[in-house]
């Protein structure tokens, strides 16, 4: 098995957690997300398909422990009835993690994305079994994918990760060279990682933070740091990920981008747009921003900044891992959303 992977039961009277998440990702990586989680420790995965019409239903719907809810316009009608399904996707997924909560049975729900993994050094549940305050979220520290250098993906999640960090500018400059600008706590996408609430302690879920009712106002709840625990975040599974993922931000409405889009993230995309008129360079662009080169794996040991965990999915769920190769990971892309091949050609 993978090492500080063992063991992850969920006897012994020590609490009971499970993962909720937003999904419209190709099912390799959504069917090999649920299996990660139930296999080294989640009780349930509930997986809100943001598509009603995804393929992947099917998939899941013959994994014991998985919850699936179509977010079809009854769905949207029951949870709001006047307005409908948001625009926002940050808005869809606030709501459908506290739906979750609503109906859960563990005494703990972390709030992930079907791109990232819940890492545990140590038994997670032994670290809440230790947190007594039924008003603190656990907050899962976000560590972020490097792309081995100068060679072909074999698998969607070989690499190294880049530790979150607040560095001083002159250190954040010496750290991560000219790509500082894109960048917030030592990540392109967000440092804030991610959050678990105890269940049913009045605590609503939000993307990155959880909330807790004030007298008459929602305020953060306390936050504990998870001691045990990361999240591991593959921010573009392959190239043709990532240049989807900004593409798609670009088409939403200006005034959903303005909301949804930090500073650090909106300079990213900016970058990229004007590099990327084929797939060819986007992927050099890419390249550029995810590599560990030597001169990149340098600056981040400098600053002790970078993790080489061996995550391996493969080890963990045997026979029952999908192919999880980057040739079937972006033909099912392109096919759920063909519409790439137009707006970027692939050669120059």
């Amino acid at each position: 098995m993978v090492a500080g992977q063992q063991d992850r039961g969920t006897g012994g009277g020590a609490p009971t957690w499970g993962v909720v998440m937003t999904a419209c990702e190709p099912a390799a990586l959504v069917v090999t997300n649920v299996r990660w989680h139930l296999a080294t420790g989640a009780a349930v995965v509930f997986v809100f398909l943001d598509d009603p019409d995804d393929p992947v239903a099917a998939d899941l719907g013959g994994i014991l422990g998985c919850r699936v809810q179509l977010c079809d316009d009854s769905y949207w009608a029951g949870h709001r009835p006047q307005r409908g399904r948001p625009l926002s996707q940050m808005r869809r997924q606030t709501i459908n993690a506290n739906a979750a909560q609503a109906t859960c049975d563990t005494d703990w729900l972390f709030h992930i994305d079907a791109d990232e993994f819940i890492w545990q050094d140590q038994e997670l549940r032994t670290e809440l079994a230790t947190l007594t305050k039924g008003d603190t979220e656990v907050n899962l520290p976000a560590l972020e994918r490097l792309f081995p250098d100068a060679r072909r993906q074999t698998h969607l999640f070989e690499g190294a990760f880049r530790a979150s960090a607040d560095l001083p500018q002159a250190d954040a400059e010496q750290a991560y060279g000219a790509q500082a600008a894109f960048m917030k706590r030592g990540q392109y996408s967000h440092g804030a990682g991610k959050s678990g609430v105890p269940v049913g302690q009045g605590l609503r879920l939000g993307v990155h933070n959880a909330m807790v009712q004030v007298a008459d106002r929602w305020r953060r709840a306390p936050k504990h740091v998870s001691t045990t625990a990361r999240l591991l975040h593959f921010d573009g599974l392959t190239p043709l990920h990532w240049a989807m993922k900004f593409l798609r931000y670009r088409m939403t409405p200006p005034d959903v981008q303005s909301t949804i889009l930090q500073p650090h993230r909106a300079a990213q995309i900016d970058w990229m747009v004007t590099r990327s008129d084929t797939l060819m360079e986007a992927c050099r662009a890419h390249a550029e921003l995810f590599d560990l080169t030597p001169k990149r794996r340098a600056q981040l040991q400098a600053f002790d900044l970078l993790r080489e965990i061996p995550f391996d999915p493969q080890a963990i769920l045997g026979a029952e891992m999908p192919d999880v190769s980057p040739e079937a990971f972006d033909a099912d892309l392109i096919a759920r959303n063909p519409w790439i091949r137009e707006v970027m050609p692939a050669q120059d």
